[in-house]
């Protein structure tokens, strides 16, 4: 089958005008707007968020769990003086998670050492967010310094983290004093969520609006910031809701190695310090709770953080929004 294409002159000058309808200004405004229901990321991230149950109920128990460790046996000892030589019971209705290793009410205990527990883990997780992210972002976003981080990184991976606190604790005076922990463990603790989000910069890094906002000057800092940042955020919050599960064993492991920032069992308590303490005697054997409890506390501070964290976090994806 064949066509002919026969080619006509066209003349403006013929077309009907009856037949069109000029448009008004303000319709011109309106063909180059797009309809739709007006969107506002913050709200959409918000609205989903307090949609779901999960992290309603997660956050009201956190909130719970937060008030009554600041406020629960305020300035009392985790092991009062008149109760040195006491054995363990179980739970009664006088103290409700029984007696521990030398008599001490382990309610008032507990919630003394989950005090100290979140103090350093929430310490010790906006250090390694804050420095993970600015590092991350800056490695990702700076190809030319790829080398030196890469390299860097490498050189304090070689080194065991628990040698490098150890060395770093005996080199300020072999105390472990909270501050000194924070500082030792702070030294390798951002390397895990840096690279994550310097993969993550690398892949957005030469988007369009990227490329469009060098080409008019703006600043790396500022694209950093404002662009790519923004984008990650997601998984910035995913990968940070596993520091305060990592801070929370850091403390267990140091307290094992006698390297906790608890030195004294009477007058101090850490979650950590006081599982350790009951897994070194074997009255756990006989008394369960002394071993159950404190395993339930981490266990539950850790899930209660990751959940409300994982929920936060796929709400921040704009593609979740409609």
């Amino acid at each position: 089958m064949k066509f002919k294409y026969i080619k006509q002159n066209f003349n403006k000058n013929n077309v009907d005008a009856s037949l069109f309808v000029f448009s008004k200004d303000e319709d011109n405004k309106r063909v180059e707007s797009i309809e739709t229901k007006p969107y506002s990321y913050w709200k959409s991230v918000m609205k989903r968020v307090f949609s779901s149950k999960v992290f309603l109920l997660t956050l009201l128990v956190l909130i719970i769990f937060i008030i009554m460790a600041i406020t629960i046996a305020r300035g009392e000892s985790p092991v009062p003086l008149d109760r040195p030589d006491k054995l363990p019971a179980k739970p009664n209705s006088e103290h409700w998670f029984g007696l521990g290793l030398r008599g001490e009410d382990l309610w008032n205990k507990m919630w003394i050492g989950s005090r100290s527990t979140l103090v350093f883990t929430v310490i010790i997780s906006i250090v390694q967010i804050s420095v993970g992210i600015i590092i991350g972002l800056i490695w990702g976003y700076y190809s030319r310094l790829d080398l030196f981080f890469i390299e860097f990184v490498r050189f304090l991976s070689l080194i065991p983290s628990l040698i490098l606190w150890l060395l770093v604790i005996f080199l300020f005076g072999g105390e472990a004093k909270i501050g000194i922990l924070i500082g030792a463990i702070s030294i390798t603790s951002w390397i895990g969520i840096a690279s994550v989000i310097r993969v993550q910069t690398i892949l957005v890094r030469n988007a369009e609006y990227n490329v469009a906002s060098k080409i008019l000057g703006t600043k790396g800092f500022r694209i950093m910031l404002k662009n790519i940042l923004p984008k990650i955020l997601p998984i910035v919050i995913q990968t940070a809701s596993f520091a305060v599960p990592n801070a929370i064993a850091l403390d267990s492991l140091l307290a094992y190695y006698n390297f906790g920032f608890v030195t004294n069992s009477i007058t101090e308590a850490s979650l950590g310090s006081i599982l350790n303490e009951v897994i070194a005697d074997t009255a756990w054997q006989v008394y369960p709770h002394l071993i159950i409890i404190p395993i339930s506390f981490i266990g539950g501070i850790s899930l209660l953080f990751f959940i409300t964290g994982k929920i936060f976090a796929d709400s921040l994806d704009p593609k979740l929004h409609r």
